[in-house]
């Protein structure tokens, strides 16, 4: 049981340093690319993605990392199992709804008028 306790607390250590690890390689990474803003952008590039490719293994490595992996991969799966509308679908819903909107936009103008002039009458009234 002890021994058990001290692989978790060394496993928890662990994952904290590749995380602290990652954390530092993204700043720097950050960093990099202010300071050296005059150095042409494919040379940057070449310098930047090694070292985003090393981030993202190291990230890989932890639970959490694995965690948000499995959650990527299961939501593309989710997204091709989505029926899409076609582009005839998607056109008759747009028309229809801005149909809708201005048939509603005329109602409350409408509205809007008579409260106006109902307002308007009744103040005079009383004047």
């Amino acid at each position: 049981m002890i021994n058990n306790l001290g692989f978790k607390r060394s496993k928890y250590i662990l994952e904290i340093i590749k995380w602290t690890i990652s954390i530092f390689l993204f700043i720097s990474i950050i960093i990099y690319d202010y300071l050296y803003q005059n150095i042409e952008f494919p040379i940057r590039i070449i310098v930047i993605c090694p070292i985003l490719i090393l981030i993202v293994f190291i990230i890989l490595s932890t639970n959490t990392g694995k965690k948000i992996f499995l959650f990527i991969r299961e939501a593309r799966i989710e997204t091709r199992k989505v029926i899409w509308p076609t582009y005839k679908e998607t056109l008759q819903v747009t028309l229809i709804i801005i149909i809708i909107t201005l048939i509603i936009s005329i109602i409350i103008w409408g509205l809007d008028s008579i409260l106006i002039y109902l307002i308007s009458f009744l103040t005079n009234m009383r004047l």
